[in-house]
């Protein structure tokens, strides 16, 4: 996602980083961390770690959307890691696997290793055959240290095609970055593979905040078409009351406009997130060592896509008609919950993220204005999503 310089300090031949082997193309990252011979790709510029809260310093290690990319005829590839775990907190456990895409499609996945900061090998075996695009999309979380990608082999590995596709920034809860589900199944993946976008996932599991230098961040990513999804969080975490939510975005949308003021921008609400959720503004918080407490705000998950709606709302009728609003309903709803889609009562899983995704594509392709259906109607809060409304980044 970083547009000027690679890994060793290089312009990138196509963008973004590249490994210091001078071949291997870091999409998605927002920065490397060099160590004695490995990288470390981060989705918050390392040098501002400080400036933010901790557990938004944790979520973004996690590497969703962050992906190897070169070109090879090789049966056989071997990615050297350390892989990076917890002990405690919204990241320990099993870290969710790799996952091998050929030619732009996802093709199998592979376990990670659960032996932190150890050397460990995932193993790429039966490879196609012939010269083929490849991808290695990065665990969602929560870090990875990467040695070296090597032919097993012995073919040669080149530099990926250069990737022109328009670019699509998604900023989010662990939603969006993909909790529980490879990379590549996390519902901006599947939807960027359906509309032949490059992806930026800035999801930050529980740290959704609309925090002014994530707006920032967001902002300086060069980006064709931007989409927040915002809410979940902050009803889960109750960091923002009703008086701060509207200024907030407010704000975190100013600081986009600043530096992007023709990209077109989204805010899709929170999708349904359970019965006591949607009517009730307390939460439950799990804080270091696991210790569960309650949490009491003043903002059911519904009276927040009131105040989302609304403020998109303000802004339109102020002139930026590229910035719309989608209920997050509109993408998965209590009947998907009760379906069996969200199993613990707060995540879509690998199906209802790829339910998703599939949705969102389908409301772009079909070029027409999309609205907040029959949960929240605003006639200035219409959703105008269609794809001739991208832009060439810059």
């Amino acid at each position: 996602m970083h547009p000027h310089r690679t890994a060793a300090g290089r312009p990138a031949r196509s963008g973004g980083f590249v490994l210091p082997d001078g071949v291997t193309a870091v999409d998605g990252a927002v920065d490397l961390e060099h160590g004695d011979g490995w990288v470390q790709p981060w989705r918050l510029p390392r040098a501002d770690l400080e400036l933010h809260h901790p557990l938004l310093a944790v979520a973004a290690m996690g590497t969703s959307g962050v992906r190897l990319r070169c070109t090879t005829a090789s049966r056989h590839l071997a990615l050297h890691v350390q892989q990076v775990t917890l002990a405690s907190g919204p990241a320990a456990g099993t870290p969710p696997p790799y996952a091998l895409v050929v030619d732009g499609e996802p093709v199998r996945e592979a376990p990670a290793p659960d032996t932190p900061l150890t050397d460990a090998v995932v193993d790429l075996p039966d490879l196609p055959p012939g010269e083929k695009q490849l991808e290695i999309w990065l665990p969602v979380c929560p870090g990875v240290r990467i040695r070296a990608l090597h032919a097993v082999d012995g073919r040669p590995v080149r530099p990926p095609a250069p990737d022109r596709r328009p670019r699509w920034t998604v900023y989010g809860s662990s939603i969006t970055q993909g909790h529980g589900v490879a990379a590549t199944g996390s519902w901006p993946a599947v939807a960027a593979r359906l509309l032949g976008l490059r992806l930026g996932n800035l999801g930050y599991g529980g740290a959704c905040l609309l925090d002014p230098l994530v707006a920032r961040l967001v902002a300086e990513q060069p980006a064709d078409r931007i989409t927040l999804e915002i809410g979940i969080n902050v009803h889960n975490s109750a960091a923002l009351r009703d008086r701060t939510l509207g200024p907030a975005l407010h704000g975190f949308l100013a600081a986009i406009r600043d530096r992007r003021p023709e990209v077109p921008v989204t805010v899709i609400s929170p999708v349904f997130g359970g019965e006591l959720r949607e009517t009730t503004a307390d939460s439950w918080f799990h804080g270091p060592g696991g210790v569960r407490r309650r949490v009491s705000g003043d903002l059911t998950l519904q009276r927040i896509r009131e105040v989302l709606a609304e403020a998109v709302a303000v802004r339109r009728a102020r002139g930026d008609h590229r910035l719309t609003y989608l209920d997050g309903r509109e993408l998965f709803a209590a009947a998907d919950a009760r379906a069996g889609l969200m199993p613990d009562g707060l995540h879509p899983d690998a199906a209802g993220q790829r339910l998703m995704g599939e949705r969102w594509a389908a409301l772009l392709q079909q070029g027409e204005p999309m609205t907040s259906g029959h949960h929240y109607r605003s006639s200035t809060a219409e959703m105008c999503c269609n794809p001739s409304e991208f832009r060439t980044s810059h």
